[in-house]
């Protein structure tokens, strides 16, 4: 299924950032975000429980993006987190999912229950994740497509339209 037009202009809009000289990669587009914004995005490598391969968390005045350590597709994973952050997702918070669901529950149910989406839908009534994972994979794809100068993103356009 083609990315809705409302993923398609968050990719455009984070292109548009994009640095005119030198390499461009997920990392450097994270920044160039930050920046826009006015907030910091921390990017770390950590330990997540198994079957989380990425975690967006939100501080008092900054951003982290957590990816699990050894992942194959480390920027593919940012690259979704990122989808997240740009495109106004908020979810509700761990504890409250844990609130809402059980009473009593042991260190496993905790553990597995932190593991579950908590089925956050955006501003739209979309799928949040799977509006993340649409932004993730054609933020890759365009990327992939830039020429290595970073020239002119018209080019990268045209070949999308043009073949």
């Amino acid at each position: 299924m083609p990315a809705s037009r409302r993923v398609t202009r968050a990719v455009n809009e984070v292109l548009d950032l994009a640095p005119r000289r030198g390499e461009v990669s997920i990392a450097r587009l994270v920044d160039a975000v930050a920046a826009s914004r006015g907030r910091p995005i921390e990017l770390k490598m950590a330990d997540l429980p198994p079957g989380v391969c990425g975690q967006w968390r939100q501080y008092a005045d900054y951003d982290a993006f957590l990816i699990q350590r050894g992942l194959p597709a480390g920027d593919r994973t940012l690259a979704h987190e990122l989808g997240h952050l740009v495109m106004g997702h908020e979810g509700i918070s761990v504890v409250e999912a844990a609130r809402n669901t059980v009473e009593l529950a042991s260190s496993e149910l905790i553990g597995y229950m932190l593991n579950q989406r908590t089925g956050c839908l955006g501003p739209s009534g979309e799928d949040a994740e799977q509006e993340a994972e649409d932004f993730g994979a054609l933020l890759i794809y365009r990327l992939g497509r830039l020429p290595s100068d970073r020239s002119s993103i018209v080019q990268v356009r045209l070949g999308e339209a043009f073949g």
